[in-house]
């Protein structure tokens, strides 16, 4: 696409405005998952149009593969290098840091998006909505001014802090949904279509066991070895304390130390490596791996992907956090799946170097009855919290255990089922299975709750 400029004063963005910036040397633009929204561009000083490109005024440029156009307010631009200047431009949402808002007895997400559209200075021309209902106090800025941006996200006790969800910026339309994009049906396999592009894949954290204790300062309990029913990466044993003294409100007995141990365990697979996966399509355009991932061109941001590990025979969720979008040359130049909730380490409350604690209120449990799954398709699992959360909480969810039909364990096949978290409330969530193989089978799950 190429680029077009538009006045200051612009609101539709349905024309060619000022003109196109046709001699625009390269353009790009960075999104984040509930983060950052900007566009990078280059433009010669002998360009068409340069004398009309002044910091204030408006690039509409597209974002994705949609097609989609989204308007940039011009915030920066650099000293000519070689006839050249770099201009920096950021989303239209980003004027909500200077509309400003004093907010308090919130009680409920509809009540905190109707409040931000209506008490605001000056008067607020952007739109709030959301697929989903949540209530609990809206604990930010307390009766005080603050900017509806900080109210939406990033700061403690925020909507997106209290409520959770994933955010899209559509031009004047902010929409928060409990979670933005779609599952798509492809698959990375480790070895297979990504190899050295793994850039950051952290096996540091990872362990097999652990020996769980409770204290309160003056008693103890401490339980015997809890291991996982795997291997880990280094093919032997590696055990570290896991501290779950705040996780019970009065002195446990070592069967319960144990029993919740192991129930985390599984939930979290300690043997999983911590990971970001930064997929760099430039480098990869040239090599043989290209024609694997050429697919992942299609996604968008916040949609879900599968992961294999064959190491481990095992598969994970990921989500699609960063993209940079090469606006010229219509694709993407890299893309960066991310877990779709805290790292292992946070989700434990443990390390390699010793025991940790966890200061939030945490839940976890296991499905009792199995779910049926069909083959080549999907069932959903909803669960209910034995906690009570006054916010939405992280929800980590994995296989406990996988049957076929008939009862008897599958062998090496577990990887055909995925599991994804479709939503999740104060109260419980519900998860999805999918089975992407060719025969029906039982699964059971196990979770863990963490706000």
């Amino acid at each position: 696409m190429i680029p077009i400029l538009y006045d200051k004063t612009e609101t539709v963005f349905g024309s060619n405005g000022l003109g196109r910036l046709r001699d625009c040397i390269s353009c790009r633009v960075t999104e984040e998952r509930n983060g950052i929204y900007e566009c990078e561009f280059e433009y010669p000083t002998t360009g068409a149009h340069y004398n009309e490109i002044i910091c204030g005024r408006i690039i509409a440029v597209e974002h994705d593969d949609t097609g989609d156009v989204q308007p940039f307010d011009i915030i920066s631009r650099s000293n000519p290098i070689n006839g050249v200047v770099t201009f920096t431009a950021v989303h239209i949402s980003y004027r909500l840091n200077k509309i400003t808002t004093a907010l308090s007895e919130i009680n409920t997400l509809e009540d905190a998006l109707t409040a931000i559209k209506s008490q605001t200075t000056p008067s607020n021309p952007f739109n709030f909505t959301s697929d989903f209902s949540s209530s609990g106090f809206l604990a930010i800025g307390d009766g005080l001014p603050v900017s509806v941006r900080t109210v939406l996200g990033g700061a403690e006790g925020s909507i997106l802090d209290t409520y959770g969800g994933e955010y899209k910026f559509d031009k004047w339309n902010v929409e928060l949904y409990a979670s933005r994009g779609v599952e798509r049906d492809y698959t990375i396999r480790y070895g297979v279509n990504l190899t050295e592009y793994n850039e950051d894949i952290d096996y540091s954290n990872t362990f097999t066991q652990v020996i769980p204790y409770w204290s309160n300062g003056t008693e103890k309990v401490v339980g015997d070895v809890v291991t996982y029913p795997g291997h880990g990466y280094t093919g032997r044993d590696e055990c570290v304390p896991y501290d779950v003294s705040s996780l019970f409100e009065s002195k446990p007995t070592k069967a319960e130390v144990e029993t919740l141990a192991q129930t985390r365990l599984n939930a979290v697979k300690p043997i999983m490596p911590e990971q970001n996966i930064n997929i760099e399509f430039i480098k990869l355009s040239d090599t043989p791996e290209y024609k694997y991932i050429k697919d992942l061109q299609r996604c968008e941001l916040c949609d879900t992907i599968t992961v294999v590990f064959p190491l481990y025979d095992m598969t994970g969720q990921f989500k699609i956090v960063k993209t940079v979008w090469d606006v010229l040359l219509e694709r993407y130049e890299e893309m960066e799946l991310g877990t779709l909730s805290t790292t292992l380490s946070e989700a434990l409350g443990v390390s390699s170097g010793g025991g940790g604690s966890v200061s939030v209120k945490t839940d976890c449990g296991v499905t009792s009855d199995y779910t049926q799954v069909p083959s080549s398709g999907s069932q959903n699992v909803p669960i209910t919290f034995n906690a009570s959360f006054s916010t939405v909480p992280t929800v980590v969810c994995m296989l406990y255990d996988v049957q076929t039909d008939a009862g008897a364990a599958p062998q090496n096949n577990a990887h055909q089922l995925v599991v994804q978290l479709k939503s999740v409330t104060k109260t419980g969530a519900v998860f999805n299975i999918r089975n992407n193989g060719s025969a029906v089978r039982r699964a059971r799950l196990s979770w863990i709750a963490a706000g």
